[in-house]
């Protein structure tokens, strides 16, 4: 597997977590993530890498923490309401 193909996955997903959570179509969720790895001056790859460990529990790792930290300040309130209710 090549860093493209792996980095593009992960981007595909980072896009289809803001799509689900936010109900907005791929092209909105890429420009969120884009312009959110603009405002905190990291590749977009860095974000969308944290973005997925941020919906995967988001326990910090040693791999980016400034990544890590820019997508909880980003996206941390959407992971703190259940995405659905029951009843």
């Amino acid at each position: 597997m090549t860093v493209d193909v792996h980095g593009g996955r992960i981007l595909d997903t980072a896009k289809g977590i803001l799509i689900g959570l936010r109900r907005c179509p791929s092209e909105t969720a890429f420009h969120e993530l884009l312009s959110a790895a603009q405002r905190h001056r990291m590749p977009v790859f860095a974000m969308a890498w944290a973005l997925v460990h941020l919906a995967n529990g988001g326990e910090k790792s040693s791999a980016s923490v400034d990544a890590q930290s820019a997508a909880r300040n980003e996206w941390g309130e959407l992971f703190l309401e259940p995405a659905w209710s029951v009843g």
